[in-house]
């Protein structure tokens, strides 16, 4: 008899052990995080670090920095960083910020031998930071063409082509 009633009482302890957890919240869901409370100048500092990395090639600044679903690995997403060109300059032209989860900064990026037109970056908080979303843009930098200089954002996806290159 005393065999199990020691049984019974390590299971109540074990029992009443994992109701302390789930109640005071160590076994259940993450807190969710609270925006900043100026999360325009938040998104745009994200983002002006992210440039500046950019600009010195510090790659792991912007690993950090940003989220990119069009790579399966990160080697090839690191791959693909140091095979773009280096800008020289940025300038901010307009910031949405009409949702705060979801901030989107245009930016003109000057280059050594061109000058992209105004392209439009979303940062999404995500885990307590924003981050910038990498996707494919397409820009038309034909000087002929009629629709010289059109900007195209492709749809978010696994890009199977861009990941092969960059292994």
């Amino acid at each position: 008899m005393r065999l199990v009633s020691r049984n019974k009482l390590a299971c109540l302890v074990v029992l009443g052990g994992i109701l302390t957890v789930i109640a005071t919240g160590f076994g259940g869901d993450k807190e969710p995080y609270k925006l900043p409370d100026k999360p325009k100048e938040a998104a745009v500092s994200t983002f002006s670090e992210y440039m500046n990395a950019s600009m010195s090639r510090d790659y792991d600044k912007m690993l950090s920095l940003s989220d990119d679903y069009r790579f399966k690995t990160e080697q090839a997403r690191l791959n693909f960083l140091k095979a773009q060109g280096t800008p020289i300059d940025y300038r901010i032209v307009s910031v949405d910020d009409s949702n705060p989860s979801k901030i989107v900064v245009s930016s003109i990026t000057k280059y050594e031998d061109m000058e992209l037109p105004s392209i439009k970056h979303v940062l999404a908080f995500e885990e307590g930071k924003y981050k910038l979303q990498m996707r494919n843009v397409v820009i038309n930098m034909i000087p002929s063409s009629s629709d010289y200089r059109t900007v195209e954002y492709e749809p978010d996806k696994v890009n199977e082509n861009l990941e092969g290159n960059f292994k």
